[in-house]
């Protein structure tokens, strides 16, 4: 079990993807892995559409500072009626990009599956 970077939410898997962190570029300057789930991912696909701008300071996702931040509405469960809320997450352009690369690379993965 994991826990999805976004929502906090423990799944058995999880969707990689591939963000470039400013804390780590150092040591892993090719990008790092971030595991969000299937609803995350898909509230950024969202988020990449829309692109309302966020004000706030940082991303969710690699913690850059000082780019544009579009916000992803991400569901975050709750021990209460209605079992969730939704909470507005800034995610950098980067990492939306990331994401529709994961998006796609599923997809992918989908397709070959069905071929077999």
């Amino acid at each position: 079990m994991a826990d999805c970077e976004l929502c906090g939410v423990a799944r058995p898997t999880l969707c990689p993807v591939k963000v470039n962190a400013p804390s780590v570029l150092s040591a892993y300057p090719t990008g790092t892995w971030r595991g969000i789930n299937e609803e995350c991912l898909n509230s950024c696909h969202e988020a990449n559409l829309n692109r309302i701008p966020s004000n706030s300071k940082k991303c969710d996702l690699c913690g850059i500072k000082n780019v544009p931040l579009f916000v992803a509405k991400i569901q975050v469960p709750i021990f209460q009626e209605p079992y969730h809320r939704e909470v507005n997450k800034a995610i950098c352009e980067s990492c939306l990009e990331a994401c529709e690369e994961t998006i796609k690379r599923r997809e992918a993965e989908k397709e070959e599956g069905h071929h077999h």
